[in-house]
């Protein structure tokens, strides 16, 4: 199979893009299940309480790195294949992480002076200072991290991704196991083992990206990148901040123990997360390769009305198992959690299908665009968790959360399309996911008013419709046999093996 897609017929980009998830997502996706795998081992060494605590902690570093990368992996991304000198891609990358490492050379330490300060604006917890700077330790190792991630996903190394991205997750891990079982250790000793992990995973990424470093020229390139990674890293920012203040919030209306609950529900929502992260891991690269070729739109559109439908199915199948996923992985303790799955899951579903919307932003170059977007989520959620919180307790807190991810969406679809015009088919796309909709809210409601078999089986009723009426209704006859070639084409490959 050919490297790049762009010159593929549409059976050979969409098994391209279903290998590309296979192998870049499913290790991210599996990076993501490791967080699964060690919550039944946090859960049960914490109380609930301190169960939040940490996983406020653990968010926090994700903002913090995301801070300090600020828009340059996604302007790497962008202008990389702008270039096809393989020494003009090394100056852009080159540039691009020296401006990066001088970032945090220079913040680092300002951060660190005004910890106490700082954390009075945190959440209320037990050494609470020491936490924040075990935080800070981590941002130059985590941005190599990330940094290097990207860099090998965007140039389709495949080994050496999956060296970085299982790996990191595999270690982090195991020393968790170490730090819990070894020496019993709390919150803090849980995050100098993450600690630990990504100094080591960090100078690995170094390691295995050192034939794009070399000594900068000048800084030509990254004031080309600088205008389009701006507006992205306030985005990102924006979008990393988003968790962030929703554990707050939580902690500040509902208390600590249901900041733990909310933390539990949203370990069970990465399910969906392991099929999200796996499509939008691949979708990246594989969007940005074939955008320049007339047929795109036709691929875009097929692309979309597939995640709608799978992800959907999966929404709806991850709500109807929750409360027993919750039972094996976090205990009976945490049940009360399971009434707030579907609206985080739905939420993560939306979020992943504007993703596929929204390329018309990413192809002007107007990232700008995106800040209102982001803007408009962060006040959505925020204002309705305020609302909401007080009267439904943790259910409002997930529907303030699914409101804000519905109202981005809209807005960044509609922007991008103003931007950049697609003959997007959005009618049956929407219709999959208004459904789903009506039925999760629908379940959510009966379950909690009238038995939990109720909620069981319209959540049940709901899967079969979506399957059928996706096949029938919302995939186009070309669309279905599209398909069936691919699974004919994977089927004979079977077979010979």
């Amino acid at each position: 199979m050919s490297k790049t897609p762009e010159h593929l017929s549409q059976e050979g980009r969409m098994a391209f893009l279903f290998k590309d998830s296979v192998i870049y997502g499913g290790a991210a996706a599996l990076s993501k299940a490791f967080t699964l795998i060690t919550l039944p081992l946090l859960v049960r060494h914490f109380k609930v309480a301190e169960y939040g605590v940490l996983d406020f902690y653990m968010v926090l570093i994700v903002f913090m790195t995301i801070l300090f990368v600020f828009g340059q992996d996604s302007a790497v991304a962008r202008y990389y294949y702008e270039y096809e000198d393989s020494s003009d891609r090394q100056q852009l990358i080159s540039q691009s992480l020296v401006f990066q490492m001088l970032g945090i050379c220079a913040l680092l330490p300002v951060l660190w002076g005004a910890a106490d300060w700082i954390t009075s604006f945190l959440i209320d917890a037990p050494e609470r200072t020491t936490l924040f700077k075990i935080v800070l330790l981590h941002l130059p190792f985590m941005v190599l991290i990330s940094f290097s991630q990207g860099l090998l996903k965007w140039t389709f190394e495949r080994t050496r991704f999956l060296i970085m991205s299982v790996g990191f997750m595999a270690g982090q891990g195991g020393l968790l196991l170490i730090a819990l079982y070894g020496y019993g250790v709390g919150i803090t000793g849980v995050l100098l083992a993450s600690f630990m992990n990504s100094v080591m995973f960090g100078v690995l990424g170094l390691i295995l990206i050192k034939k794009w470093l070399v000594r900068p020229k000048d800084f030509k390139f990254l004031s080309e990148m600088l205008p389009f990674a701006t507006p992205i890293g306030i985005i990102c920012v924006a979008g990393a901040l988003s968790p962030t203040l929703e554990r707050m919030l939580t902690d500040t209306l509902l208390g600590a123990e249901q900041l733990g609950l909310y933390a539990v529900a949203t370990k069970i929502a990465l399910l969906i997360g392991l099929i999200v992260s796996a499509f939008q891991t691949a979708w990246g690269p594989f969007s940005l390769s074939i955008y320049k070729h007339a047929d795109a739109a036709q691929t875009y559109n097929l692309v979309l009305k597939i995640f709608a439908i799978i992800s959907c199915v999966g929404a709806l199948t991850l709500t109807l198992i929750a409360d027993c996923l919750i039972v094996i992985l976090a205990t009976d303790k945490y049940i009360a959690a399971s009434m707030v799955v579907f609206p985080l899951v739905f939420g993560l579903v939306v979020q992943a299908t504007s993703w596929i919307t929204e390329i018309g932003t990413t192809l002007s170059k107007r990232s700008g665009l995106m800040i209102y977007s982001y803007t408009l989520m962060i006040i959505v959620t925020s204002s309705g968790i305020w609302l909401l919180a007080p009267i439904y307790g943790l259910l409002g807190v997930g529907l303030a959360v699914l409101t804000g991810h519905i109202a981005k969406a809209l807005l960044a679809s509609w922007l991008a399309q103003r931007s950049y015009r697609m003959p997007w088919d959005y009618g049956r796309a929407a219709a999959v996911f208004v459904t789903t909709l009506i039925v999760g809210l629908l379940a959510t409601y009966s379950g909690n008013t009238f038995h939990a078999i109720a909620e069981k089986l319209i959540l049940l009723s709901g899967i079969f419709l979506i399957l059928g009426a996706g096949w029938c209704f919302i995939l186009a006859y070309e669309d279905r046999v599209v398909l069936k070639n691919i699974l004919s084409s994977l089927l004979q490959k079977e077979r010979k093996a």
